[in-house]
């Protein structure tokens, strides 16, 4: 079960929040998805402590690099849940987004944490980069789902700060 992982992860210490459509539909945003996007406070380096928590009933996929960030897979060998890990960058926007995540209690989880609103539209706008249509309207939908509650001045400093303008107005003006 995915509980299992964030137990785990509770139990090590390790600071994360979940992101992506699961995060999403805290928010109002349904969509079918088939795994849990988890953001960790984790080096690759340590990356091997939680993979040997989980090696007598999880298959592991070990992190794959991708620039600034790096990207691993924990799947039950018996209900073949899966979660994808996301080793963040430690830069300035990833520090914020992990101090702001917010607790939330998700349908077939429990209580856990969740990126921000907010922070989850930057993420999925950087993750897009203008190319997923799927990102965008799930970001456009946020937008019009949360209005009132969205920190649009935070929105518009990490947006310029992560290039991210042009794509913040385009789902701004999304019909």
């Amino acid at each position: 079960m995915v509980r299992d992982v964030f137990e785990t992860l509770d139990r090590l210490g390790i600071r994360y929040f979940v992101t992506g459509s699961v995060a999403a539909s805290v928010y109002g945003v349904l969509r079918q998805t088939h795994d849990t996007d988890v953001v960790l406070d984790l080096t690759m380096a340590d990356f091997g402590v939680l993979a040997h928590r989980f090696e007598q009933t999880h298959g592991v996929a070990d992190p794959i690099a991708y620039g600034d960030f790096a990207m691993a897979s924990i799947i039950d060998r018996r209900t073949a849940d899966k979660v994808d890990i996301i080793l963040h960058a430690s830069g300035r926007f990833e520090a914020s987004a992990m101090a702001r995540r917010e607790r939330h209690d998700v349908p077939g989880i429990g209580l856990v944490w969740v990126a921000s609103v907010e922070d989850l539209i930057l993420a999925k706008l950087r993750w897009s980069e203008g190319t997923s249509e799927l990102q965008l309207r799930d970001c456009a939908q946020l937008l019009a789902i949360v209005a009132t509650g969205i920190d649009q001045g935070y929105l518009d400093h990490w947006a310029h700060c992560l290039g991210l303008q042009s794509l913040l107005a385009r789902v701004r003006n999304a019909p």
